[in-house]
């Protein structure tokens, strides 16, 4: 029956043998993450749809969010007033997008302000800053030396330097790039940054929106971001720079961390970790956080074998593109209805594995 199932549960050691003992319920969910990965997140959206609805509807006790890149653009759906219509609203802006054959950085900045713009609507980011239950954060990366420039060539050199130093570890990028924390008003939630220190910049209505684009401005694709208003000047760019699925101490301190993830496998750090074997994220950051994915069964009966992602906008146009991903959409709903599964018949101890590495 289980490998039928076509969401894999991993649980790090604390969050294990809570689960075992009682099962999982929403109230035990502090924090939710949500990776970067572009077009990835399409195959969680029948999952956030029944986040939104069932488990977290109604919620009163405060519920901390945190994303990066695409991941932050959900999580900012998560903390407006409706935010099943601010979900809605994002899934159709996104595979909405259409651009030239060879689209300029500014082109593609261009529309994801348009996205942002369909995504917050009048008065989204004041709803964001002032939610009552739902907490805000988010990581963008301050770039430094060639790696902050518009142009192209030395952008590439700039960021060949920051890979290479990152052979070496992740702390000697520190001259090159910076983590920055966009967090909620309010007591964040992370007070210690391994490796890359964080400068720490509370949100308002003024820097919420540059912050969101800053955190989706993949290099070289995208724009960055200049001067966000109570943030260090500089260039700002993608948030999964330093933490595309995070390798961060996240420890409530009474519950546990919900991660809808696509991979069902461990975690990368930064973006630069992607193809490194090596380096995974520590077991130890992950010791109260359960992780919620596709299994590789079911990813691989979507369009391509696999889930949507940033290749697709290379290899078809549109509307092929938007073809393909409406159709991994509507077979994703799948994962929505396990995920339904899991809470109304409480299968979480029975389907929660440990985590896989």
């Amino acid at each position: 029956m289980n490998k039928a199932f076509p969401l894999k549960i991993f649980a790090g050691e604390e969050a294990l043998a809570h689960i075992r003992q009682h099962g999982l319920q929403a109230s035990d969910i502090e924090m939710l993450l949500a990776a970067s990965g572009g077009p990835k997140w399409l195959s969680l959206a029948a999952i956030d749809r029944y986040l939104l609805t069932q488990w977290f509807a109604g919620r009163q006790q405060p519920l901390h969010v945190l994303g990066t890149s695409a991941g932050a653009w959900r999580m900012a759906c998560y903390a407006q007033n409706d935010p099943l219509a601010a979900h809605a609203r994002f899934q159709q802006a996104y595979i909405e997008q259409n651009y030239s054959d060879k689209p300029t950085a500014r082109e593609v900045a261009d529309g994801c302000v348009h996205i942002l713009n369909v995504v917050l609507g009048k008065d989204g980011a004041q709803q964001i800053i002032n939610n009552p239950t739902v907490r805000y954060h988010t990581l963008v990366t301050r770039c430094r030396g060639l790696a902050a420039s518009d142009q192209k060539q030395l952008q590439t050199l700039g960021l060949a330097g920051a890979m290479a130093a990152n052979l070496i570890s992740r702390a000697a990028m520190r001259p090159l790039i910076q983590r920055t924390f966009f967090h909620h008003p309010d007591r964040p939630p992370i007070d210690h940054f391994p490796h890359l220190p964080a400068a720490h910049v509370a949100l308002n209505e003024h820097n919420i929106q540059p912050a969101l684009l800053a955190t989706g401005a993949i290099p070289l694709v995208i724009a960055g971001v200049k001067n966000i208003p109570g943030a260090p000047a500089g260039t700002y760019r993608d948030g999964g720079v330093t933490d595309y699925q995070f390798d961060l101490p996240v420890y409530p301190e009474q519950g546990f961390v919900l991660y809808p993830h696509y991979f069902a496998q461990a975690p990368k750090g930064g973006w630069f970790d992607k193809k490194l074997r090596w380096r995974t994220s520590s077991r130890e950051h992950y010791k109260r956080t359960i992780i919620v994915a596709p299994s590789w069964e079911f990813a691989a009966s979507l369009p391509g074998g696999r889930i949507p992602d940033l290749e697709d906008f290379y290899l078809y146009k549109y509307p092929e593109r938007r073809q393909r991903w409406d159709t991994a959409l509507a077979q994703c709903e799948a994962l929505g209805d396990a995920f339904a599964e899991l809470d109304q018949n409480n299968r979480w101890a029975e389907l929660a594995e440990p985590l896989p590495w």
